[in-house]
């Protein structure tokens, strides 16, 4: 009885309708938006992900989907939607997103619940509308209009939609576990995961030209926790000279001040010079030259942090504890975590002595909580062109460049397997959207939603060809 009751609650939870403001009635919101409304609905934060991906599984096989759920467990469901069966063994266009999504947070300064799903201002609301169950339903729905043409004509490939778990915690219950152990089954030959995105006002000379970035590498992460026990007297009316607390603060300001080398990798070095020839004049000379013009462009990259971070490595200082008590008390240990980014050239054993050496004390402890391991950049190849291609059907004359990403996500588990990963969320929206991502009031607006479902539409329309899907198989296949 439990059972059967809690089944008719998941169903008529899973087929309401969400909530609309700001619409002329239910007809007029597209069904990307609604399906995205109820997805939000279903939340599924980083650890409980099985509801929300049992639900879209199920939309997914309801629309005529192949679905393979690779793995079922509350804190790991990954599962596929497939226009043939996998186990047919074609070679496989996989569409890569994530069905988890960090916890809601905030002090109750929502606009709208951070899981209403709400439809308003012409947007759709909720944790997830972005990062990423939004681009979730842009691939699941492109997909839709070719399961016909998949069913008249036997295509020498497959195109997959990926859903998988723990990508916000990095990706131990998901994608690593889909490359561990279904690889095979799998039998990617190209990957889309999430990325870069379109990025306005990119170009001095032609501010309002849209530009994409798409990412074949991302700086990886490496998670340190700085420990230090000092033992000095322990009341706060008389401050000892060197004190825990006042050191690590002190050393902790001298790595945030310290200052960061420049390193153009060759990534970087591609992707300032594709910017270069979309710029053109003076600084679009320098840009494609940048040994000849290195003191110019450095000094004026500094001051704009989002490329400082590309071409240097960053610690963020994100935690810092005492053991707890009263004001009086001065601590004799304290823990410091530092979330650092690292080039992909950068040695992981020299960074650290180099923090060491900065912290200036001895008696400090360094441990890595997390380090992602080195991956080769994805090279670009045809499928980076033809992605080029879908974009500038959707959005003409636009500028799309490969990137080297700032955060990390699950496309270098496939990457390590050789497999070409590409990164983007195919929208173009203002950065105050690109900012509620992990924040407050997330949203997406329904035309981004509707625009990225068409280059996802036209992406695969390419792949197909007139030829019916020779081009996009690899090389070695044709």
């Amino acid at each position: 009885m439990f059972r059967f009751s809690c089944l008719v609650f998941f169903l008529c939870f899973t087929f309401s309708s969400g909530s609309v403001s700001g619409y002329g009635d239910n007809d007029t919101v597209p069904h990307s938006a609604r399906l995205l409304s109820q997805y939000i609905r279903h939340a599924s934060v980083t650890g409980r992900e099985r509801m929300a991906g049992l639900y879209f599984s199920t939309v997914a096989r309801q629309k005529g989907f192949h679905v393979e759920i690779l793995t079922d467990e509350p804190d790991s469901y990954n599962f596929t939607a497939s226009l043939y069966p996998l186990d047919m063994g074609k070679p496989n266009i996989v569409f890569l997103n994530h069905i988890d999504v960090v916890p809601a947070g905030g002090n109750g300064e929502y606009t709208h619940p951070p899981f209403s799903g709400m439809i308003a201002d012409g947007k759709v609301w909720g944790r997830g509308a972005i990062d990423n169950k939004g681009m979730a339903v842009m691939q699941l729905l492109a997909l839709v209009e070719f399961l016909e043409v998949a069913a008249e004509i036997d295509l020498p490939f497959n195109v997959t939609m990926l859903s998988v778990s723990g990508e916000e915690t990095g990706g131990h219950t998901g994608a690593k576990i889909v490359t561990n152990e279904f690889l095979d089954l799998l039998n990617p030959v190209v990957v889309y995961g999430e990325g870069g995105a379109g990025i306005p006002k990119v170009l001095k000379r032609d501010p309002e030209n849209k530009v994409f970035g798409v990412s074949v590498t991302f700086k990886r992460s490496l998670w340190l926790e700085l420990s230090l026990q000092m033992n000095t007297s322990g009341h706060g009316s008389v401050p000892p000279s060197s004190y825990v607390v006042q050191d690590k603060v002190q050393s902790l300001n001298r790595i945030t001040e310290r200052n960061r080398k420049v390193v153009f990798s060759e990534t970087t070095r591609n992707m300032f010079y594709e910017l270069g020839v979309l710029e053109g004049g003076f600084r679009g000379l320098a840009l494609r030259n940048l040994r000849l013009f290195r003191p110019l462009v450095v000094s004026a990259m500094k001051r704009e942090e989002i490329i400082y971070s590309l071409i240097s490595n960053t610690v963020t200082i994100t935690a810092i504890n005492t053991p707890k008590g009263p004001p009086n008390i001065i601590p004799q240990e304290i823990m410091a975590v530092l979330d650092c980014r690292l080039l992909p050239e950068s040695n992981t054993n020299e960074f650290i002595a180099k923090i060491s050496k900065l912290m200036g004390n001895s008696e400090l402890e360094i441990n890595i909580l997390h380090e992602e391991p080195k991956v080769p950049p994805t090279r670009v190849d045809d499928y980076y062109f033809y992605l080029k291609e879908a974009l500038q059907r959707v959005y003409p004359g636009s500028g799309v460049v490969p990137i080297m990403a700032p955060a990390s996500n699950d496309n270098n588990y496939f990457r390590s397997h050789g497999i070409p990963t590409y990164g983007l969320l195919p929208v173009f929206i203002p950065v105050y959207l690109l900012e509620t991502i992990h924040n407050v009031d997330e949203r997406i607006p329904v035309d981004a939603l509707e625009k990225g479902l068409a280059v996802y539409r036209e992406l695969i329309d390419v792949l197909i060809g007139s030829d019916y899907g020779d081009k996009a198989l690899p090389i070695s296949e044709k």
